[in-house]
C-alpha cells in the first residue's frame, strides 16, 4: 500500500507540474506528457504485481507454518504415547517389549544334529547306524501387563515324525521377591540332571540312570522359595510322573524303570494301560515332589550345567528330593504306590567339573501281582576337565560311570538278565561359543544287557545273555 500511495503522489505531482508549466510557458508537449504517464502506468502494473507475489507468498508462509504446527502436535503426541511403542534387540535372546516394560516375548531355540552308530549283540538290530535331529526346539517366554505375571511355551518338534509338540505350558506369578508359583505342565523338581536343560549336558545326552527313573513332565502346581541367598526350595503338587523317554506321553509313573522291571524280571503289571494326559486318565490320586538345594560356594547361574569354564570362580552344591505317588483307587493295573529320592552334590573350579548322584525308589505294589523290583536304586559319577584354546574355544574330555540295581529276586529273574547294569561313558566336548554352539562326541559301553532300549540315548533292547553293547555319538549344538 506505501508504494501505491508513493505512485499516486507521484502521478498527482506530475499532473500539477504539467497543470503550471502548460499554464505558465506551455514548454512541454502533448507527446512528452503521453510518454511520462505510460511510464508511471507501468511502473504501477509492476508494483501490484509485486504486491499480489508478496501476499501469495504469505499465504504460502501461513500454510507452511500451520503444518509445522500439525507435525509437531503429533510428534507431542507419540512421544506422549511411549511408553506403548515397540522395542526389540538381542540381550542374551531375541525379544519384543514395550518401551515400559509391561509386555516381553522373549524367542529362543535349539537345535541338535546327531549321528549314532549302534552295536547291539541280541538286540533288535545288532548294527545300526544313522542321523536324526534329536532336538528341534523354540521357546517363547515374558509377561504380559507386569514383570510378575510370567509364562512360558516350548515347541518341539518330534524327531520320528515332525509333529510339534510343547513340552512346556506354564504360566506363573512372582508373589513376592523369594516366592514365585507357577502351574501348568513343566519339569518335576526331582533329578538334577533332568532339571537341567539339554542345552547343557556334559555328555551328548542325559545318563541312562536319569531316562529310567525320571519323573520328567508333570502337570500341576508348582512353587519355588529362596529361604536366602544359599537355600532354594521347590515343590509341586502335581499329577504323577510321565515317561522319561518318550516325549509328551502319559503319565505313566517311572513308565521305563516299571517296563525294565518287567522285562528282566517276568510277570508284572505295565502302567501304561492308560493313556492321555487329561485328568481322568491319571495313573494317581495324587502326588507330590519336593526339592532343596544348598549352595555352600559359588553363584545359582553355575547350577545351570554340569561344566566348569576356564576361570570359573569354585562352585560347591549339594541337592535332595523325595517324590511320593499315591496309586489310582478302584483300578486293579494302577495301585502302586510309590516313594522315591535322590541326592546329588557337584564340585566345579577353573575348567574342573565333577557330580555324583544317588537315587532309589520304594515301590509298595499293592496288585496281588508278583512283587517285583521294589526297591530299585541307581549311582551316577561324571567328571571333566574345560582346556582353554583361546579365542573363545574350548575343548573338555570328560568320563561318567552308572550302575543300576533293579532289585529283581532271584527267583523272578528273566534267564539271560542280570538285575544289575553298569554302563561307562567316555568322550570330548569341543565349545566354540561355549553351549550356544559346541560339538560333542562319546562312546557308550553297557557291560550287561539292556532290558530297555533308549533310542533318544541311542541305546537298544538287548536280547537275553547279550554281550557289551557299544554306541558312537556324535552331535553338532546351536542355540540362538
Amino acid at each position: 500500500m506505501l508504494h501505491l500511495k508513493k505512485v499516486l503522489v507521484g502521478l498527482g505531482l506530475v499532473f500539477s507540474a504539467v497543470y503550471v508549466s502548460t499554464a505558465s510557458a506551455q514548454t512541454v508537449t502533448n507527446e512528452q506528457l503521453i510518454k511520462e504517464v505510460n511510464a508511471l502506468k507501468a511502473e504501477l502494473r509492476e508494483l501490484r504485481a509485486n504486491q499480489s507475489d508478496a501476499r501469495m507468498s504469505e499465504a504460502y508462509a501461513n500454510e507452511v507454518r500451520a503444518l509445522v504446527r500439525e507435525v509437531l502436535a503429533d510428534a507431542e503426541t507419540r512421544d506422549a504415547m511411549s511408553g506403548s511403542a515397540l522395542t526389540a534387540g538381542h540381550d542374551g535372546k531375541f525379544f519384543l517389549a514395550s518401551s515400559d516394560n509391561k509386555f516381553r516375548l522373549n524367542i529362543e531355540g535349539q537345535i541338535q544334529f546327531r549321528y549314532i552308530a549302534g552295536f547291539a549283540d541280541g538286540g533288535s538290530d545288532e548294527g545300526e547306524t544313522g542321523f536324526a535331529i534329536r532336538r528341534s526346539k523354540l521357546k517363547f517366554s515374558g509377561h504380559v501387563g507386569d514383570p510378575k505375571f510370567k509364562y512360558e511355551i516350548q515347541l518341539e518338534v518330534d524327531r520320528d515324525d515332525n509333529d510339534v509338540l510343547g513340552d512346556t505350558i506354564v504360566v506363573g506369578y512372582q508373589l513376592t521377591d523369594d516366592l514365585y508359583i507357577y502351574w501348568g505342565e513343566t519339569k518335576a523338581p526331582f533329578l538334577r540332571e533332568e532339571m537341567t536343560s539339554s542345552k547343557r549336558q556334559l555328555a551328548v545326552e542325559r545318563s541312562y540312570v536319569n531316562e529310567i527313573f525320571t519323573l520328567d513332565v508333570v502337570q500341576g502346581v508348582f512353587a519355588k522359595y529362596e529361604v536366602n541367598e544359599s537355600v532354594l526350595i521347590r515343590g509341586a503338587f502335581h499329577d504323577g510322573s510321565q515317561s522319561g523317554d518318550v516325549f509328551g506321553s502319559t503319565n505313566s509313573r517311572f513308565n521305563d524303570l516299571t517296563d525294565s522291571l518287567i522285562a528282566i524280571g517276568g510277570d508284572g503289571i505295565d502302567p501304561d494301560a492308560a493313556d492321555g494326559k487329561d485328568f481322568e486318565n491319571d495313573e494317581t490320586d495324587f502326588a507330590v515332589v519336593a526339592r532343596v538345594d544348598w549352595l555352600i560356594e559359588g553363584s545359582w547361574k553355575q547350577w545351570k550345567d554340569f561344566t566348569s569354564f576356564p576361570g570359573e570362580e569354585r562352585f560347591i552344591t549339594i541337592g535332595a528330593a523325595v517324590d511320593y505317588e499315591a496309586g489310582e483307587t478302584g483300578s486293579a493295573a494302577m495301585t502302586d504306590d510309590i516313594l522315591a529320592w535322590t541326592i546329588d552334590g557337584a564340585f566345579e573350579q577353573d575348567g574342573i567339573n565333577l557330580y555324583a548322584a544317588y537315587v532309589g525308589v520304594d515301590i509298595d505294589r499293592d496288585s496281588g501281582s508278583t512283587k517285583i523290583g521294589h526297591n530299585p536304586m541307581a549311582i551316577l559319577v561324571q567328571g571333566g576337565y574345560n582346556y582353554d584354546l583361546g579365542n573363545g574355544e574350548s575343548i573338555e574330555p570328560f568320563a561318567r560311570w552308572e550302575y543300576i540295581n533293579f532289585d529283581v529276586p532271584a527267583a523272578s529273574l528273566t534267564p539271560g538278565f542280570d538285575d544289575e547294569v553298569n554302563i561307562y561313558t567316555f568322550g570330548l566336548n569341543w565349545y566354540h561359543r561355549k553351549h550356544k554352539s559346541k560339538f560333542t562326541i562319546d562312546t557308550v559301553i553297557a557291560t550287561e544287557p539292556l532290558p530297555d532300549g533308549q533310542s533318544g540315548l541311542g541305546l537298544q533292547s538287548d536280547g537275553a545273555f547279550a554281550d557289551d553293547q557299544v554306541s558312537i555319538r556324535a552331535q553338532y549344538q546351536l542355540l540362538f
